[in-house]
């Protein structure tokens, strides 16, 4: 009975080990403005007001159609390097428009991440595609 016991206990404490594993490898809990894929990186430990949060919302929501248009046309054969230039400057001119909702303390922060998101990216764009 007590091995029994004993198994069970640690089946339980395997379970939720692997749980709070895969919460931590999955990035844990979202901070304000983190979006699964990458999106709004540059928000991370930006505390946004709800009016800000509106603005947000209008911003992605004024950008988002031709950002996916960009990236059916990727996905179907278009130039990727002139789709990669237009979803740049795309990403470019609404930074600026998120930038400009934010008070002067929160753009202290959003310039610091905005800076190192693009660190990373022109790192992964020097390593070339990955190879298949």
């Amino acid at each position: 009975m007590k091995k029994a016991l004993r198994m069970a206990a640690l089946g339980a404490a395997l379970l939720i080990g692997g749980a709070t594993l895969a919460q931590a490898q999955a990035g844990g809990t979202q901070q304000q403005g983190e979006r699964r894929g990458g999106r709004n990186m540059e928000l991370n430990g930006i505390e946004l007001t709800d009016a800000q949060k509106v603005k947000l919302d209008e911003i992605q929501k004024k950008y988002s159609p031709e950002m996916l248009s960009l990236r059916s046309e990727m996905m179907n054969g278009g130039d990727r390097a002139e789709l990669m230039k237009k979803a740049a400057d795309l990403r470019e001119k609404s930074a600026k428009d998120i930038r400009a909702i934010l008070t002067p303390d929160q753009q202290v922060v959003f310039d610091k991440n905005l800076a190192e998101q693009r660190a990373k990216m022109q790192a992964r764009q020097q390593q070339g595609p990955p190879s298949r």
